[in-house]
């Protein structure tokens, strides 16, 4: 009866202990898990934009100021803008892009970008259009945008199909482009822990900018950037977008200082181009932009312009209307821009 009972002591002792040894490894497996997820290293980021809530010409905008916390060489990253996208790439981090919008059959990913293009790399939709089952089944833990998907509606998509992931602006501003775009190379640099990469980006594009300033204040040359829509014709002047670029930044004379300054440009006619008569030609193919038809060169043919000083001395630069249109606002998309700018002024 001793020995029975004596084994019944040891049995429950030896349950006990067991139990205790197992609550311990649990609590040792959760500060372990608890310390992981804590040591996780992220930064914060400033982030301040304009959007439209709902209507197209922007009459409702609204200004967004924001605190974002973004982490630290983020494994996941979804990037909706191509300019960020060619950033991203230029600091040598492209390998955490998981999603990308190229579009149908990948036809609006541009050709720079061709390292995108591969199905290791998921189709996120068009830089308009999202697809938020495709950004869902990645689980990013981070999402790059810019304007064209900064609206209300698309930011709460986003935060439905992604709830863990940061979401930081990386749009350009028209306004402080120059400015602007070094400070999300700046920011960038910092995410994925390039940040002497960075500086050496910023540092290629202040001398790329400094050579194109020179060559526009030696020039007595005004120009005229013409966007062409089948057929359709508008211009951009100084503050807007694509103008801000050639005349605030690099100071190139406008044919026209009196542009309204509108995201869509100004409509005019090819009388209008006749009676300004630029001695330079930006012109960029909207269409050819987004898959469209090409109209530039038949825009550019017209009899009402064959005397315009620009046509007559070949003089018309016709810009990449993807690096332009679509993929505008990255260190390295800015540069290229400058370069097709130069073209114009030798």
């Amino acid at each position: 009866m001793k020995k029975v009972f004596g084994f019944i002591i040891i049995s429950l002792l030896s349950v006990v202990l067991v139990a205790c040894g197992s609550n311990s490894n649990s609590k040792d497996e959760k500060s372990s898990k608890d310390d992981t997820k804590s040591g996780s290293q992220t930064i914060e980021i400033q982030s301040k934009y304009e959007v439209s809530v709902e209507k197209k010409d922007g009459s409702d905008s609204k200004k967004i100021e924001e605190k974002v916390k973004v982490p630290v060489n983020p494994k996941k990253v979804v990037v909706l803008d191509y300019g960020a996208l060619d950033t991203v790439e230029a600091l040598g981090a492209k390998d955490a892009v998981k999603g990308v919008p190229k579009g149908e059959n990948g036809a609006s990913l541009p050709g720079f970008l061709d390292t995108f293009k591969g199905d290791d790399v998921v189709n996120t939709g068009s830089v308009k259009e999202v697809n938020y089952d495709k950004i869902a089944e990645i689980q990013p833990d981070l999402i790059l945008f810019s304007g064209r998907t900064a609206g209300t509606e698309v930011q709460d998509e986003l935060k439905k199909a992604a709830p863990d992931a940061a979401r930081l602006y990386v749009g350009a501003d028209d306004k402080n482009l120059l400015k602007s775009v070094e400070q999300n190379t700046t920011n960038l640099g910092k995410i994925f822990d390039k940040e002497d990469k960075a500086k050496e980006l910023i540092a290629g594009l202040d001398k790329k900018v400094k050579t194109a300033k020179e060559k526009a204040e030696k020039s007595d040359d005004k120009a005229m950037y013409l966007l062409v829509n089948e057929g359709e014709l508008s211009t951009y002047g100084p503050g807007a977008r694509f103008g801000s670029l050639i005349y605030d930044v690099l100071g190139v004379k406008p044919v026209d200082k009196n542009i309204k300054s509108s995201g869509h440009g100004q409509p005019i006619s090819y009388e209008y181009v006749t009676e300004k008569n630029p001695d330079i030609i930006y012109a960029m193919d909207r269409g050819k932009a987004i898959g469209g038809k090409e109209s530039s060169n038949k825009a550019l043919s017209n009899d009402v312009i064959k005397d315009v000083k620009a046509i007559k001395d070949k003089k018309v630069v016709n810009v990449d209307p993807q690096l332009w249109y679509l993929a505008s606002g990255g260190v390295r998309t800015t540069e290229k821009q400058v370069d097709e700018v130069i073209k114009g002024l030798e």
